[in-house]
């Protein structure tokens, strides 16, 4: 945590209209730049299932650290989304392909070990992307 961090405040300060009354923590008012990280925090580095439209605490302590260079323990921040998605059924395993980099790297025998395909629905591919993206700058001008 960021000391003295302060949700509100710091999400009124992400807002392109300041004057705009704040009903949740949707990422609608968003200036551009905070916008694009919080698609990388919410979707990416600690992804859950659903309503990706509302920010937590957490993504909005996440964004807070990255926009202002603030150092982050990102073993800490990923450990902790491993272990909610042991616990929490809407929650999304996203470091697959980086843990089994760090096995190969390292040599590790996979070979007698359970594998699962993963859905085409859970994945993020370049169409959801591009479509997203267009809507960004659609709504951003």
């Amino acid at each position: 945590m960021v000391e003295g961090f302060n949700k509100m405040q710091y999400y009124v300060s992400c807002l392109k209209n300041l004057h705009l009354k704040v009903k949740d923590f949707s990422i609608g008012g968003l200036k551009l730049n905070e916008r694009n990280i919080t698609f990388i925090v919410s979707w990416m580095l600690t992804p859950r299932g659903s309503n990706h439209y509302v920010l937590i605490e957490e993504d909005l302590v996440l964004i807070c650290c990255i926009m202002k260079n603030i150092k982050v323990n990102w073993i800490h921040v990923f450990k902790e989304h491993m272990q909610k998605f042991t616990r929490l059924s809407d929650y999304h395993f996203p470091y697959v392909v980086l843990i089994y980099k760090f096995l190969q790297y390292f040599e590790v025998d996979l070979e007698e070990e359970l594998s699962k395909v993963v859905k085409p629905s859970l994945e993020i591919n370049n169409e959801s992307l591009k479509n997203w993206y267009s809507t960004t700058l659609a709504t951003n001008g």
